[in-house]
């Protein structure tokens, strides 16, 4: 079927629900969209203030959805941890040992379904952002909380050899912090700092964190997967310069 387009599944929480948000600039779902248009079709399925507990209940019936008799899921996203990385007292939280035990059964479920994966790790966290208006829930979350999960994101696509986008250290070498400085975000550090030009409460992300996200989904694919690099995907059906004929494109769609 020339017209049966594989997919490249977006899996997360609120960061990839509003990762299509146009009032903010650049953003990460469109320009996936763009950069497989022809080739792969990107399906987003984010849910806010959900964690890996829920991910895992849900991941082998989105795979079912998007399983076709004429295409498949070549590549899945999964972007969890944000809501995992809360204090142990708030609702949303899910031990560390149990964020990596999810991960991997999410990627065993992709492998199972014969699709790549991209472990994207949680990003950093400003607190002064965070606290505006949050009232009892202010203080549920830290930057250094989110960088844990993060690291643990890190270790499990080691372990699995699948690739890892680890935004906390990538938005913050972006904005140009290096190991052994003063960490942004603290409740203990001034209120202004570089993360509020990229978070825009403090977790969610603004146009700048969307394409540090983006920059470095497509690094890791030309890296680990190279037969999923858009540059080289073949688009469907031929370019308009090559139909020279009405059959051209009747033998193209057969």
């Amino acid at each position: 079927m020339a017209l049966a387009f594989d997919k490249v599944l977006l899996f997360g929480d609120s960061i990839t629900q509003y990762a299509y948000n146009q009032d903010i600039g650049f953003c990460f779902g469109p320009a996936m969209q763009n950069i497989y248009c022809r080739k792969f079709d990107v399906i987003q399925r984010g849910f806010g203030g959900y964690n890996s507990d829920h991910a895992v209940l849900m991941v082998d019936k989105i795979i079912e959805q998007e399983t076709m008799p004429t295409s498949k899921i070549k590549l899945m996203v999964v972007f969890f941890g944000t809501n995992d990385s809360v204090v142990p007292e708030a609702p949303q939280h899910v031990p560390i040992t149990r964020y990596k035990d999810n991960l991997r059964t999410i990627v065993s479920s992709a492998d199972q379904a014969g699709a790549r994966i991209v472990i994207v790790g949680p990003g950093p966290f400003n607190h002064h952002q965070w606290i505006i208006g949050r009232g009892d829930r202010a203080f549920e979350r830290t930057t250094l909380r989110a960088r844990e999960y993060c690291d643990a994101a890190i270790e499990l696509a080691k372990e699995l050899n699948v690739a890892v986008v680890p935004m906390w250290y990538l938005i913050m070498a972006d904005l140009g912090w290096k190991e052994g400085d003063p960490v942004y975000g603290l409740a203990e550090l001034a209120a202004e700092n570089p993360l509020t030009s990229y978070l825009n409460d403090g977790l969610h992300y603004f146009d700048k964190a969307y394409r540090v996200e983006f920059n470095n989904v497509i690094k890791a694919i030309k890296a680990f997967y190279p037969e999923l690099d858009p540059a080289t995907v073949n688009e469907k059906l031929p370019s308009w310069d090559k139909i020279t004929s009405p059959d051209v494109l009747r033998t193209a769609l057969e």
